[in-house]
């Protein structure tokens, strides 16, 4: 027989192997046990979504996220097509981040993404921290609904090849096509990129309008006059080329960065849109503002 002391050393020896074992069992199942939670938890959120979308979203964007004409666009697939154009432009963040930003915050002005249409009803903010009525988690639950969406719906096209005009000013242009470039500019026609021109998601061209961008009634004439200006730095020497620069180079003269700057120095322009057209596609474009004096 064991003394007493001995006994008591098999005893805690048993103990510390048995709580050994019961840990290392644990570590093991862990991860399918966070993974059954984690799968469990986003289920939830789907549902919850889905509520959600019902109650505020059906109304514009359709129950299937289809899209109600003359009142919002498609999100299925759309929203998801839009990220890649988005993605193409030099957009930075994810998909997750950009869909609950929009509908966090809404959107300044009627999206024209999918179409030249415009819709009647504008984007509002649906987040409570920006005077919407949705708290974090339920905005969090409708963008898990909406990400559902991208298995089941068709991938967005793969770009087309072509040869992108780019930030190369020196690149001849061939002769532009005014038709053609005011069908570019309505998203009438595609870019060789396949991806539809954004100038009129920016830029009015109705006088004195201005959205993200200024309005570019009269552009031509108003080109004419600001590469003359004392304060203009840029490389063109006439209208055409300014026009130019503007579009593949459009930090190098920012008009009233006070309002159309994103930092200094730096225009709410995206600096990448010549990655997305040929030449034609910029000389036509070129052509069609020529037109607007």
């Amino acid at each position: 027989m064991f003394d007493l002391a001995t006994r008591r050393i098999i005893g805690a020896t048993v103990l510390m192997l048995a709580t050994v074992i019961t840990i290392g069992m644990v570590w093991l199942t862990e991860e399918q046990r966070m993974a059954r939670f984690e799968a469990m938890h986003k289920a939830k959120a789907i549902e919850n979504g889905a509520l959600l979308y019902e109650q505020y979203c059906a109304t514009c964007h359709g129950p299937e996220g289809e899209g109600v004409p003359g009142k919002g666009p498609d999100l299925n697939p759309g929203v998801f097509q839009h990220y890649e154009q988005l993605k193409a432009q030099g957009y930075a963040n994810s998909l997750r981040n950009f869909i609950k930003l929009t509908i966090a915050a809404g959107r300044p002005i009627r999206s024209t993404y999918r179409s030249e249409e415009v819709y009647a009803e504008a984007m509002p903010a649906w987040s409570q921290d920006f005077g919407g009525p949705m708290r974090p988690d339920e905005i969090e639950n409708l963008v898990e609904f909406i990400l559902n969406w991208q298995a089941a719906g068709p991938a967005p096209a793969p770009m087309p090849s072509f040869t992108a005009v780019g930030s190369d000013l020196t690149q001849p242009l061939p002769p532009g096509d005014p038709k053609r470039g005011e069908a570019l500019w309505n998203q009438e026609v595609k870019q060789a990129s396949g991806i539809a021109a954004s100038c009129k998601a920016c830029h009015s061209l109705k006088p004195g309008e201005a959205l993200v961008g200024p309005s570019m009634a009269g552009i031509a004439t108003l080109a004419a006059e600001r590469i003359r200006a004392p304060d203009y730095k840029g490389q063109a020497k006439t209208p055409e080329e300014y026009i130019r620069e503007s579009i593949q180079q459009p930090n190098a003269y920012i008009v009233e960065p006070d309002k159309y700057a994103a930092a200094p120095g730096v225009s709410k322009m995206p600096a990448t849109l010549g990655n997305q057209m040929s030449a034609q596609d910029l000389a036509d474009l070129i052509a069609f503002l020529m037109t607007l004096k």
